[in-house]
């Protein structure tokens, strides 16, 4: 039962979660609550009571529930500060474990749960953003709960009165009250990152609300004005090449400049770049492409400052040589893109970036970059790695969204605004250039927005390679330290990310922010002297000596069980400090359920070994189970089973451990010690320094 109960718990985090919000309150009423029911964002909007600023409209849309003490902490909100007009909520939905967790197995009907009966499950949570006005005019993101003073509501139905037009919808009524923020005091609306309505069931289509009305109001032709498409590349004919072609061939939107800044290009490659720009100016009349040679170190921020300096164009559009326009909606790409930057309150706007692949083959396109969240691990690109297919939590992959920042990979930005912001900063040459310039943005009041409408290729780090080797992993986390000594106030702090969601991890598919004990950060123990020497003493000598006493160990192998124990690591990753990491460890045909172990980190030297000891605690992995489901029993052994929660995830800092080369190694309640590899089967080794 205790391991039903704890894999329960790791399939149902938002119900872990759930236990740790508080239900209740000791405060006060401050406004007096009018609760106003909605089926959709399309009703009309009908209120004939009081219209003083001490009244406050609750619209609460049929078929769900609100929290017991919603009306009295959206009460609270409005009398802490008189200028708020406008306060909205998240939400979840309610369904069976089928519906909400994919959990069809019937076992768990029987462990009940204490936020609901045994067939009654909450999930399903939306997390929403914080006053975020360009997704509002994308669709009615504000969903089934929010509350609107009452004198606000009056004064726009008295409006619509005088000029003999019909009572507006809700979401009109919405968007008129974050327009007039927008302009005024965007602090007047107020998200409470707490859910406080739980919808009957779950809409396989989520609320993504649109309306016409709206849509209108924000269509219009982009301007028309010059954009100067800015591309640094070195070395790179061939790719600079296909990305010059395409943007010629697929781009609709023709009023735009072309400037490439080289860096220093070997003259081979400076003269096949020359002579493809050429070509391209005598196959496309009136096209403009300027080429800019200076050989420097490579910093990508200088570059596009140099080329943002030479261009003419009132808008700029940064673009990285690695990246491929597609054959799609007419080459609507960058007018999409346009509509967005042309306004005044708005700062950087991204594109939706895939990764190269098949669409034939695999279906879709995998997301590369649709905006970027700052975590609390820091800046990552939301929805990475993920197939473009349906709507991704809430319309992530196919709304318009204001985001706290997009990358440089394709970014259009007005010069004007560019300017203010100083440009890109030199200080950072390799990585988060683009987040430090949003940041900028974000703190002078501008908005940056990702346009998912705009979909292009990204044949990612062909320029310039993975950064994958220890020396780059170091550099991009001295970056990411000079980011926020730069912007501390933005130091795990995203308005447009909730809270409520993953902060410590990538995390693509917005799961609740919930710490399983396998999540957080824990001390290493030091194992007995006695312990230690006896473990080493059985299995030291053979651990550097198995080739030469292999048919021996075999044998002793299989008299031991030994050879029954697997483990595996996948990554090991380091932020802050914090190493993380993440791998599985089986008994074959065991009860997993049955089988504890330890990790040791063992710093093997001739005189003295140095142990670091961690217990291994639960951590859901449905695909090792899935690996191992086919162990059938056998003649003289049962099958390997309950596998699920056979997950490593060991988090720890470094600072205190002694320096040196460590091996992984897995000590079993049997004291038997098995020395984890990587899926290829090589040694696992972790520098502590």
């Amino acid at each position: 039962m205790q391991y039903l109960q704890e894999l329960f718990a790791q399939k149902t985090p938002y119900l872990q979660w759930l236990e740790q919000q508080e239900t209740a309150l000791d405060g006060q009423y401050g406004k007096r609550i009018f609760r106003l029911p909605f089926s959709s964002c399309t009703d009309s909007v009908a209120y004939a009571g009081e219209h003083s600023a001490e009244s406050v409209c609750l619209f609460v849309k049929e078929g769900g529930t609100l929290s017991a003490y919603a009306e009295q902490m959206v009460s609270e909100v409005f009398s802490r500060k008189d200028d708020v007009v406008l306060v909205y909520a998240d939400e979840d939905y309610r369904g069976s474990l089928e519906t909400l967790y994919g959990i069809a197995d019937d076992t768990f009907a029987s462990i009940g749960h204490p936020c609901t009966g045994a067939a009654d499950y909450r999930g399903a949570p939306w997390f929403k953003p914080a006053f975020s006005p360009d997704t509002l005019a994308s669709f009615f993101y504000v969903g089934s709960i929010f509350a609107v003073r009452a004198d606000v509501v009056w004064e726009l139905l008295g409006a619509y009165r005088d000029k003999d037009r019909e009572p507006p919808d809700i979401y009109e009524l919405v968007y008129h009250v974050f327009m007039d923020a927008l302009r005024d005091k965007r602090d007047s609306v107020v998200h409470i990152p707490k859910v406080l309505y739980t919808n009957d069931k779950l809409d396989s289509a989520y609320q993504t609300w649109h309306s016409d009305k709206i849509r209108t109001w924000n269509a219009f032709a982009a301007s028309g004005d010059l954009v100067s498409v800015i591309i640094p590349s070195k070395d790179n004919a061939r790719v600079l090449e296909k990305c010059l072609v395409s943007l010629i061939k697929y781009t609709r939107y023709s009023n735009y400049e072309v400037i490439v800044v080289d860096n220093g290009s070997i003259p081979e490659q400076k003269m096949w770049i020359t002579d493809v720009i050429e070509s391209l100016k005598k196959e496309n009349a009136g096209l403009v492409i300027q080429y800019l040679y200076q050989e420097m170190e490579f910093n990508f921020s200088a570059m596009c400052n140099m080329g943002a300096h030479i261009a003419n164009g009132r808008y700029l559009l940064f673009l990285n040589d690695d990246i491929e326009v597609m054959d799609r909606e007419g080459g609507k790409w960058l007018g999409h893109m346009m509509q967005y930057a042309e306004k005044s309150h708005v700062g950087a706007v991204g594109a939706k970036l895939y990764y190269p692949s098949d669409e034939k083959d695999s279906g879709c396109y995998r997301i590369q970059h649709a905006g970027i969240t700052n975590m609390g691990i820091g800046p990552v690109h939301k929805l990475g790695g993920m197939a473009d297919e349906g709507c991704l939590y809430h319309g992530h992959n196919t709304e318009t969204y204001d985001m706290l920042a997009v990358t440089a990979a394709c970014m259009l930005i007005r010069r004007s605004v560019f300017e203010e912001a100083g440009g890109f900063d030199p200080a950072f040459p390799v990585a988060y250039n683009d987040v430090a310039l949003c940041f900028s943005l974000y703190q002078k009041g501008y908005f940056n927005v990702q346009v998912n409408d705009a979909v292009l290729m990204h044949h990612e780090s062909l320029s310039r390679g993975q950064d994958t080797s220890p020396e780059k992993a170091r550099r991009l986390e001295n970056e990411k330290r000079r980011l926020y000594e730069r912007y501390p106030a933005l130091r795990a702090k995203d308005p447009f990310y909730s809270p409520n969601l993953v902060q410590w991890k990538k995390d693509a598919a917005y799961h609740t922010e919930y710490l399983y004990a396998c999540d957080k950060v824990v001390p290493p123990q030091c194992p007995g002297d006695a312990d230690r020497d006896a473990v080493f003493r059985k299995y030291g000598l053979r651990s550097r000596l198995h080739q030469k006493w292999r048919v021996a160990g075999k044998l002793y192998d299989r008299l031991t069980g030994y050879h029954l124990l697997m483990a595996r690591i996948d990554s090991i990753e380091e932020d802050d400090g914090v190493l993380t990491i993440n791998g599985w460890f089986v008994r074959r045909y065991h009860d997993n359920a049955r089988v504890t172990a330890k990790i040791w980190l063992i710093n093997d030297r001739e005189d003295v070994p140095v142990v670091y000891a961690f217990d291994i605690l639960p951590k859901l992995r449905e695909d090792v189970a899935a690996l191992f489901a086919g162990d059938g029993n056998g003649a003289l052994r049962g099958g390997t089973t309950n596998a699920a929660l056979s997950g490593i995830q060991l988090r720890f800092k470094k600072d205190g451990l002694q320096s040196g080369n460590y091996r992984i190694g897995i000590l079993t309640d049997k004291k038997q010690l098995l020395y984890a590899a990587h899926s290829d089967g090589s040694p696992v080794c972790i520098i502590i320094d």
